[in-house]
């Protein structure tokens, strides 16, 4: 007995289609409700069952699965969600697990392949370099002494000394072991590096002899300082008690920096007194003559603030006294600092002013000059009254 008619074409319609991949094989029927999907690119058809469900090929399975509502599954997860909480992105283990997998397999981006690329190599950083106090110096002359050195540059700063108490300079010799007019000096501060080279710099180790130097900071890369830098085969062993007592030795030497010009506590001891390289007070000779003085009252007030204003250039002036009772026409200016006042020496020494060549030096404390008001008396007063009249009635024959 033949199955009911309706029953039969419900169960045909219901047989799920062949393999569509086998479309063009001989004997092979397309079902009429197999359509290619171009949105997904999958062959897919709508079942007969009372759903209506939609089926797609998979072609790993090789076998009809029912096609995902994304939507439903979507609305699904917003029903079932957790506050606070990103469903849409990975778990905390899968994504450590990508990161560990990202870099063992790095994609060498030049030719696109994503083969696992050698470990990137460490590179260390570069040491750095400590402070530099030294100067390098050429075209020295080449009978110049150590001590001749020593004397210059020890007028910008506390040279560096080794444990036995002599500065350090290094002067460097020939293939016959001359001196081939090359030293490096070392200071005890960073700071006294760029004064040095500033002043130092195309100057005469001796003033007025001619022959510049050349000042600058050491290059230590340079291939022909490193031939003339000492080779240090095995490390020096430092003895610490001294270096520690040369450590409290350079910092005396400069606690006493701006105490040895001759105006400061120094003048109360009974020492003798130290070499001015500390001086903040600058001796200016041949800046007048006593009849220029005489003739000229206005001379006085002019010099005074002639010299303030271009001494001013190098540093901060406190002070400008005019001696007019010295011959040799004496003033003195003095500097807030040493560096500056050794800066005017060197500017103003050897220069001509008014066809007289001035000498220009540093306060030693030892030299006495007159002036004017040193002594408090009435002949004094009426003195500078009377310059006081004849600069009054210089002004009014002006007018």
């Amino acid at each position: 007995m033949s199955p009911h008619p309706s029953a039969a074409a419900s169960n045909r319609s219901s047989a799920r289609p062949a393999d569509p991949t086998q479309l063009g094989e001989p004997g092979f029927v397309q079902d009429p409700r197999v359509y290619m999907d171009r949105v997904t690119g999958t062959w897919r058809f709508e079942d007969d069952d009372e759903e209506g469900t939609e089926m797609e090929w998979d072609a790993k399975k090789r076998n009809w699965v029912p096609v995902i509502d994304e939507d439903l599954v979507r609305a699904q997860q917003a029903a079932y969600s957790v506050q606070g909480v990103d469903e849409s992105a990975p778990a905390a283990p899968v994504l450590a697990r990508e990161k560990k997998k990202r870099k063992k397999e790095q994609v060498d981006y030049t030719s696109g392949n994503t083969t696992p690329l050698p470990p990137a190599k460490k590179t260390k950083p570069e040491p750095k370099r400590g402070k530099n106090t030294a100067v390098y110096v050429s075209s020295i002359p080449l009978d110049a002494t150590k001590d001749e050195i020593i004397d210059r540059f020890g007028k910008f700063g506390v040279l560096e000394e080794e444990d036995e108490g002599e500065p350090k300079v290094k002067m460097y010799a020939d293939e016959e072991g001359l001196f081939n007019g090359t030293a490096l000096v070392v200071y005890f501060k960073e700071e006294s590096v760029t004064l040095a080279i500033t002043m130092l710099d195309e100057a005469e180790l001796r003033i007025g002899e001619g022959g510049s130097m050349r000042v600058e900071l050491p290059n230590y890369d340079n291939d022909k300082w490193k031939n003339k830098r000492e080779a240090k085969v095995e490390r020096k062993v430092v003895d610490k008690s001294k270096a520690s007592r040369r450590l409290k030795r350079m910092e005396g030497r400069i606690a006493e920096w701006d105490d040895e010009d001759g105006f400061g506590p120094q003048l109360e001891k009974k020492e003798p007194l130290p070499a001015p390289l500390e001086s903040r007070v600058v001796v200016l000779k041949h800046m007048f003559t006593l009849d220029q003085l005489a003739s000229d009252p206005s001379l006085l007030l002019d010099l005074k603030e002639d010299v303030r204003e271009e001494c001013e250039a190098l540093g901060q002036v406190t002070n400008v006294i005019l001696y007019d009772k010295e011959p040799e026409g004496v003033m003195t200016v003095k500097f807030r600092d040493p560096v500056s006042a050794q800066a005017c020496v060197l500017k103003m020494n050897g220069r001509y002013f008014d066809k007289r060549r001035v000498l220009a030096e540093l306060y030693t404390g030892r030299q006495r000059f007159k002036r004017t008001g040193d002594d408090i008396t009435k002949e004094v007063d009426e003195a500078e009254k009377q310059r006081l009249d004849e600069f009054a009635a210089w002004l009014m024959a002006e007018d």
